[in-house]
C-alpha cells in the first residue's frame, strides 16, 4: 500500500505528522505521543497504522515550545517538557487536530480513533472522555495517570472522573513489571469503568515493563508488542472499519 506522510499545521496553529494510504477514504487515528515528543518511533507506528488502512495524525502537543523531542535517555529532560502542558489546552490542541482530520476528504469523518503510549495513553482516554461525538474507538498503551496517580502541575482532567463520559470501546494495555503503574493502579481504572458499565478490554502482560511496545527503548518486549499490534488491529478494524460499513 502506497503511504503519504506529511507535517501538517492546523488552523489553531498545531503541528503534527500525518500518515495515510493515498488515493483512498480511511478512518482516521488520533495517535497521542510519549512523554519524548513526536520522535521517530511516534511516526513509525503512524505509518505502521497507515499501511493497515488508516488516517494517523500525531498532535505535537510541545508546537509552542523550543524543544520539542527528547532522547529515550534523558528522562529528566523529557519530563521538563511534560511539566509544560496543561490539561486544558492539550485537549484543545486534541480538538484542533480531529477537526483537521474529519475536514479532509480522505478521512472517514464519523469513524476516529484514538490511540496512545505512556503520557499519551492517558491523553488518548480523556479524548474520548472530552469528544465522545467523535471518538469511536480508544486504546491506552501503558497509559499513565489514568487512576489519577501522579498527577502533576497542569494535569487538571482526572480520568477516574472523566471515565463516565466515555461512549466508545477502550482497549487497555499495561505490563505487569511496569515500576510507574502499579497493579493497583490497573485495578482502580479497569474497576471504574466496569462499575460504570463501559466497553472495555484490558491485558496485562507477563515480564513485560513500561513502554514494552518501542524497539527503541531498553524495555522493548517483542513477544508483548506483537500480541498488543495484532489486538489493536483486531480492536481498530471492529470499530472503525465497520462503522464505515453501518456495522455496529
Amino acid at each position: 500500500m502506497e503511504i503519504t506522510t506529511k507535517r501538517i499545521t492546523t488552523v489553531d496553529g498545531v503541528g503534527g505528522y500525518l500518515a495515510h494510504p493515498a488515493g483512498q477514504k480511511s478512518p482516521g487515528v488520533i495517535v497521542h505521543f510519549e512523554i519524548f515528543g513526536v520522535n521517530g518511533h511516534i511516526e513509525d507506528v503512524c505509518r505502521r497504522i497507515a499501511q493497515e488502512g488508516y488516517a494517523a495524525l500525531a498532535p505535537d502537543y510541545y508546537w509552542r515550545l523550543d524543544t520539542r523531542t527528547v532522547p529515550y535517555t534523558d528522562l529528566k529532560a523529557a519530563f521538563g517538557l511534560a511539566a509544560n502542558l496543561k490539561d486544558d489546552l492539550i485537549m484543545s490542541d486534541a480538538g484542533s487536530c480531529l477537526r483537521y482530520l474529519r475536514g479532509q476528504d480522505f478521512v472517514e469523518s464519523d469513524a476516529i480513533g484514538t490511540l496512545g503510549f505512556c503520557m499519551g495513553g492517558r491523553l488518548s482516554a480523556l479524548t474520548a472522555a472530552t469528544y465522545p461525538q467523535y471518538i469511536t474507538a480508544a486504546v491506552s498503551f501503558y497509559g499513565g495517570g489514568l487512576a489519577g496517580e501522579n498527577m502533576r502541575g497542569g494535569q487538571t482532567l482526572n480520568p477516574m472522573d472523566e471515565a463516565s463520559k466515555v461512549k466508545c470501546p477502550l482497549l487497555l494495555f499495561y505490563g505487569e513489571k511496569d515500576q510507574f503503574i502499579l497493579p493497583e493502579h490497573v485495578e482502580a481504572f479497569t474497576g471504574k469503568l466496569k462499575q460504570l458499565g463501559k466497553n472495555y478490554s484490558s491485558h496485562v502482560y507477563a515480564g513485560a515493563g513500561h513502554g514494552f511496545f518501542c524497539s527503541d527503548r531498553a524495555s522493548f518486549n517483542a513477544d508483548a508488542a506483537n500480541d498488543a499490534w495484532e489486538k489493536t488491529k483486531s480492536f481498530l478494524e471492529g470499530n472503525l472499519k465497520r462503522a464505515t460499513a453501518g456495522v455496529r
